[in-house]
């Protein structure tokens, strides 16, 4: 959608005299959490990010492919001292800057999105795509909705819709997208760890060892159920078969 506005619209009239094209821009206000207080992380458990190529269809084979950036995002500012940063807080600004930018579309990017006269209010009435996110997010109700005569997407930068009026999109004939499958192979790895300290007991024997108690460990062998048989929980149950458990689907 964004390339299809970067493009110049309307034929130069055949005159000698050189009229400037007109140009379709698109304004994107981007609702992002803060930047880390106490700042970004040296270092992060995974080495790099997964290489994801394609989605993987309801039997687990590839299905759609990924998107395929010719100019990959950089990480954030201050990349270049090997610092990795957050796309996904203020100062990362989703690595989309420079793309709309040069494309001659605005970025306005904030955190401040709850309460009347909030800095996103500010800008719902000109701006025609609004970004949020699952775990920071921008609500648009049918009140903010119709603050923004010209919004034309509602984007959640991760998965979900909850925090949208979707009645009051539909009635405007508005698009709304999540990025599908984004985040499925963190959520199998939460979920995995979450397992693991459930069968270890982690945090009672924690508690025990801060009190002084002798630890009482739970017998090993777990039998696990996946009920929602989506992206996410077929990455759980790949990682649980790697340690030989019993797997009911």
């Amino acid at each position: 959608m964004l390339s299809k506005l970067a493009k110049p619209f309307g034929n130069a009239l055949r005159s000698p005299v050189v009229q400037q094209q007109k140009r379709d821009f698109a304004k994107v206000v981007a609702v992002l959490y803060d930047d880390p207080v106490g700042g970004y992380p040296k270092d992060y458990p995974r080495d790099s990010v997964p290489n994801v190529t394609s989605y993987p269809d309801q039997f687990g084979n590839p299905g759609q492919t990924a998107p395929t950036p010719k100019n990959p995002v950089d990480s954030g500012p201050g990349a270049a001292d090997g610092v990795p940063r957050l796309l996904g807080s203020v100062s990362g600004e989703l690595g989309l800057r420079k793309w709309l930018e040069a494309n001659g579309h605005e970025l306005v990017v904030t955190s401040d999105k709850d309460g009347d006269g909030c800095e996103l209010e500010k800008h719902l009435h000109d701006a025609e795509i609004v970004i949020s996110q699952p775990f920071w997010p921008c609500y648009m109700t049918r009140r903010r909705i119709e603050m923004a005569p010209k919004l034309k997407m509602c984007l959640t930068a991760g998965i979900g819709s909850d925090h949208i009026d979707l009645e009051a999109a539909c009635e405007r004939g508005l698009s709304v997208t999540e990025v599908t499958y984004c985040n499925s192979i963190s959520v199998s790895e939460h979920v995995v760890m979450m397992i693991l300290g459930l069968v270890r007991n982690y945090i009672p024997s924690y508690n025990q060892v801060s009190h002084g108690q002798k630890l009482e460990w739970i017998r090993q062998g777990i039998g696990m159920g996946i009920w929602e048989y989506e992206s996410q929980w077929r990455e759980v149950e790949e990682k649980i078969d790697m340690m030989e458990n019993r797997m009911m689907t």
